[in-house]
Order: structure tokens, then sequence, then C-alpha cells
């Protein structure tokens, strides 16, 4: 099943903290190697279609 969150971008849903923390929690989602993620989408305009964009490219969907 899922377990709790381990990572946020942001608690609040702010698409600057959210841009801020990004690259880091990647690297140590990479450190980890966890089985899975799941990611709930930012709203899809300004920065936050820039981190829903680099999610998708980390995904390995690229279109």
């Amino acid at each position: 099943g899922v377990g709790e969150p381990r990572w946020s971008l942001s608690e609040r849903g702010d698409t600057a903290e959210a841009a801020a923390r990004l690259f880091r929690l990647l690297r140590e989602a990479d450190r980890e190697r966890p089985s899975g993620i799941a990611v709930s989408p930012m709203p899809n305009d300004g920065l936050g279609e820039a981190i829903n964009d680099r999610l998708r490219r980390a995904a390995g969907f690229v279109g």
C-alpha cells in the first residue's frame, strides 16, 4: 500500500517554495531509490508549469 508522505515540495502548495526544494528532493529520492513516487501536480501556470514539466521529465514522460 501507500505509506505516509516522506517528502513534500511545499506543505502549503507554494510554488516558489516548491521550486526551491525540487532539485534537492529529487536528488534525495535518487539516493534512497524508492520503489515508487506519487506526485500531486502543482497548478499548471507560472512556476507550477515549470515544476510539473521537470517532474514529468524526471519520471521519463517527455512530450
